[in-house]
């Protein structure tokens, strides 16, 4: 087959994949959407468009953790000496086949924000260390790098990403940051960069697979910050091969709050140890040191019925098709819903030419207000009108001089949810410009 007659059946496989998308799409859709509601403690009349935040439970699996937690109740000793480990081990068992990775490399902890501090804190920086970071991570992330700048003398190298961008424009920029450090020959080279999976605002997927790969090379430990990722992205950790990755499994997995998987690539578990020091505590010089990784992370007193969910958890979402329809729903809902959003409000989604960035969270530019309230305020005003007049719930933020609003597609949402929402938003800013 010559040059021509490739393009030619590459074409008609493409235009074939695209139509057996919409077809699966369009039948998924009467097993999924806002009559899924029941199987969740939702109150009537809400409608939750803002799952990133704090994800949501179904009642089977609530009724799991409570059977949990009446199990500690019933013998507390026989529970948390004996019973507890072995439940939450198995839990982390289902984890690692989900992530793909060793069961033995990952631990539980409450959610991300910790998981960040937990390495940041552990990992023994030397005073003049750069880390390189992205001004778009999260808050709490980035206040765990201040943290370590103003007690350990770490220098932070800050990349400014201005949304929309391509994902070779973003590892562009990265490599020139490298480039940039590492040319000074007189300072310290770059130790670690933090990388999201998916950043929280702008909701956007990042190319962290080649990020990863880029920073690695040159000689740069990797941080994945994967809060929105597992439930929402397929993930392969063995494939990636991160130093450290970690994501909450309350948000998207429909795990109870909180619950967060830790990974650490064996080469650095010797270094890490958790927020509480318990017996198992012993210091390590050397990263490959492995013998009490497990052990440091057994929880201490807490109730730890979140950690043994995620079983649950998945049967759950097994029997709605399997995570592999549960991401092409969410995602087909997120973008369909986020067109019909911006259609509405006159504006755009913040997308780039290849399609890259909209996972199951979709970012949509908010028209033009004129207001006197601060930035923060106008964040406050917006979510409060969502939630106590409107029944739903938008994040809204500023991202490279525009402001933009955050909805999620899920399991239990359809097309008219976000329709609701784009109403709502048109209420709230026309109250917004008399402020």
């Amino acid at each position: 087959m010559n040059e021509p007659e490739y393009k030619q059946a590459d074409g008609a496989i493409a235009k074939l994949f695209v139509f057996n998308s919409a077809i699966n799409f369009e039948m998924s859709k009467s097993v999924f959407g806002k009559t899924l509601r029941k199987d969740f403690s939702f109150e009537d009349g809400y409608i939750p468009l803002g799952h990133g935040s704090f994800g949501a439970i179904p009642n089977v699996v609530k009724q799991k953790q409570r059977e949990y937690q009446d199990k500690s109740e019933a013998h507390p000793d026989r529970w948390n000496r004996f019973e507890m480990i072995p439940i939450i081990e198995s839990n982390l068992g289902h984890l690692s086949r989900l992530i793909k990775c060793d069961a033995q490399d990952i631990n539980f902890v409450s959610n991300s924000s910790e998981a960040a501090s937990v390495i940041l804190r552990s990992y023994p920086f030397k005073a003049g260390d750069k880390v390189l970071h992205y001004q778009t991570a999260y808050v709490n992330v980035n206040k765990a790098l201040e943290f370590i700048r103003d007690q350990y003398g770490v220098q932070l190298v800050t990349v400014e990403l201005k949304y929309p961008l391509e994902d070779q424009e973003i590892l562009e920029l990265t490599k020139q940051a490298i480039d940039r450090e590492h040319a000074k020959l007189d300072e310290p080279k770059i130790k670690l960069a933090v990388i999201d999976a998916i950043s929280a605002a702008p909701a956007v997927l990042f190319p962290y697979q080649a990020a990863t790969k880029l920073v690695q090379e040159n000689g740069i430990l990797a941080m994945i910050d994967g809060a929105h990722s597992i439930g929402q992205i397929e993930l392969d950790i063995k494939s990636l091969d991160p130093d450290f990755f970690f994501s909450n499994c309350h948000k998207w997995l429909m795990v109870p709050r909180g619950s967060c998987v830790l990974y650490v690539a064996k080469r650095n578990q010797g270094y890490i140890h958790p927020t509480t020091l318990t017996f198992a505590y012993k210091h390590h010089d050397d990263g490959f040191d492995t013998s009490t990784f497990k052990l440091e992370f057994i929880p201490p007193t807490i109730d730890t019925s979140n950690y043994m969910c995620v079983e649950e958890a998945l049967k759950y979402r097994e029997s709605l098709g399997g995570e592999e329809a549960i991401r092409e729903y969410t995602h087909n809902i997120a973008v369909e819903g986020g067109a019909l959003v911006a259609k509405m409000l006159g504006t755009q989604v913040l997308e780039n030419s290849s399609k890259t960035l909209t996972a199951s969270m979709v970012s949509i530019e908010l028209p033009p207000f004129n207001t006197s309230l601060t930035d923060s305020e106008i964040s406050s005003f917006i979510m409060k009108k969502l939630i106590y007049e409107h029944h739903t719930m938008a994040a809204s933020y500023k991202n490279n001089g525009k402001w933009y609003t955050r909805l999620c597609g899920q399991v239990y949402v359809d097309l008219d949810d976000f329709e609701h929402a784009g109403k709502a938003l048109l209420v709230i800013l026309e109250e917004l410009n008399k402020q």
